[in-house]
C-alpha cells in the first residue's frame, strides 16, 4: 500500500503544450546519418503567434515553394496534441526545452524549434 502511494506522489505529468510554446521557427531534422544533402535543405516552417504559418520547402533536386496558410493545436487523442496546417496534422513531442513536430516518426523527420 505504501508503494502505491509513493509511486503515486512521484508521478508527474508534462504541462500541456500551449499556442505560446509552439510560436516560432522550425527547420526539418533527419535522423539520417549521412548528413548527405536533401530535398529539403530549405525546409523551413513559422508559426505566428496570429495563427498563420509561412512553410518554405525544397532542396537541390526539388523547386523552392512556398505556402502560407493558418495553424491550430488539437487534441488528437490518445495520440496527443497536434499542429495542424490547414489540412496537414504534425503530432508533437517535446524532449525538455526541444519542440518537434513530426513528419514521419517511422523514418525519423520532423520539425525541430529553434531558439
Amino acid at each position: 500500500m505504501l508503494a502505491c502511494c509513493v509511486l503515486a506522489a512521484c508521478h508527474t505529468t508534462q504541462p500541456p503544450v500551449t499556442r505560446d510554446d509552439l510560436v516560432g521557427n522550425y527547420v526539418y531534422k533527419s535522423e539520417d546519418p549521412e548528413g548527405k544533402a536533401t530535398d529539403h535543405d530549405l525546409d523551413r516552417l513559422v508559426l505566428q503567434a496570429d495563427g498563420k504559418y509561412d512553410l518554405v520547402q525544397g532542396g537541390p533536386t526539388k523547386p523552392r515553394t512556398e505556402t502560407h496558410g493558418t495553424w491550430t493545436v488539437w487534441d488528437s487523442g490518445r495520440n496527443g496534441p497536434e499542429v495542424s496546417l490547414d489540412r496537414s496534422g504534425y503530432p508533437i513531442r517535446e524532449e525538455g526545452k526541444v519542440v518537434k513536430l513530426l513528419i514521419d516518426n517511422d523514418v525519423g523527420i520532423w520539425y525541430e524549434k529553434v531558439e
